[in-house]
């Protein structure tokens, strides 16, 4: 028997209920776990690898895992940080994620790479090493903001790259600043399934398998019961699995929540009834939460939940076990 950790990225917020998700209310609920580690942002690289059993890791580490999970090479001494494209409304003010333009405009020096819709990712050769002094701001924290409050502080190419492709609609804000930097493995053999580049860049970090999953995109549109079937099926080999599952937290930040409503009532219908047939130790929990009403991340503690009536673990006991105190 295996365990399969399935995390449901944002699926939490002021109003969430797990009476509303039928599936999710048959599991148990096994108390709040704290996700964000004290004095880090309360964002999906920081939760996910706190929930397994990462500890004191670089805070400045996104965009390098990002391009880890992108197939994108970094050398040493390089910055790279990832890019989020944001429309800006009416009143000036950043509003949604929105696609990226056809031109981007990059400085000397600088490279930039597509991530697909409103996602990025800038290397800039040579300055690794202000990542520590650099201020920029993460998209779940742009909402109502004008352009010139997220103009990155601290790398005249980043404040180049932003001026050049900020408009009165859109502008293109870098944030997630590193450089390469590793990490110790996973305690155990372990796979991951997802469709988003930062969790495969977990994986990568972490020296966990991570398929390549057809029709898994990391939003709303993705396949959820290929991703759950090919989950499943990695937990025949594999002693521990994480089913990593993130439309809930795109549709949050696009101020969506009837969408996020929905997408979390296919997961109840379409992944859960699966986890909860299946022979192996469950646990489903959210990252972090992700508030549709704002757009943005929050750090509160997570409900987590595991499948009733499971057969006794006779398994080699998982970082994510000693991590949450399991």
């Amino acid at each position: 028997m295996s365990t399969v950790l399935c995390v449901i990225d944002g699926m939490t917020d002021p109003a969430f209920r797990p009476a509303d998700l039928p599936v999710l209310s048959s599991f148990d609920f096994q108390g709040y776990v704290s996700t964000t580690p004290a004095g880090y942002e309360a964002e999906s690289l920081n939760c996910i690898l706190t929930l397994l059993g990462a500890a004191g890791f670089p805070h400045c580490l996104r965009g390098y895992a990002d391009a880890l999970g992108a197939g994108i090479k970094v050398d040493a001494g390089d910055l790279v940080t990832r890019v989020s494209w944001l429309s800006v409304d009416g009143a000036g003010r950043c509003s949604v994620p929105a696609d990226a333009p056809d031109t981007v405009r990059v400085p000397a020096g600088c490279t930039y790479h597509s991530l697909g819709g409103y996602k990025g990712l800038l290397t800039v050769s040579g300055q690794g090493d202000c990542t520590q002094a650099l201020i920029t701001c993460p998209p779940y924290e742009c909402a109502g903001k004008v352009p010139a409050q997220l103009r990155p502080v601290g790398s005249v190419s980043l404040g180049a790259f932003f001026d050049a492709n900020v408009s009165g609609s859109l502008c293109a804000v870098p944030w997630g600043q590193s450089a390469a930097a590793p990490l110790p493995p996973f305690g155990e053999k372990a796979a991951v399934v997802c469709g988003t580049q930062i969790v495969r860049g977990i994986a990568a970090m972490l020296g966990m398998a991570c398929p390549v999953i057809p029709g898994a995109t990391g939003d709303v549109d993705t396949d959820l019961a290929g991703k759950t079937s090919a989950a499943l099926a990695c937990a025949k080999d594999f002693p521990f699995v994480l089913l990593h599952i993130n439309g809930a937290d795109e549709a949050s930040h696009r101020k969506d929540a009837a969408e996020k409503a929905a997408f979390l009532q296919r997961v109840d219908s379409l992944v859960l009834p699966q986890l909860r047939r299946c022979p192996h130790r469950v646990h489903v929990v959210s990252d972090h939460a992700t508030d549709p009403a704002t757009g943005r991340h929050m750090g509160t503690p997570q409900p987590l939940f595991f499948k009733k009536e499971e057969p006794s673990y006779g398994g080699k006991e998982s970082p994510f076990f000693s991590a949450l105190g399991l």
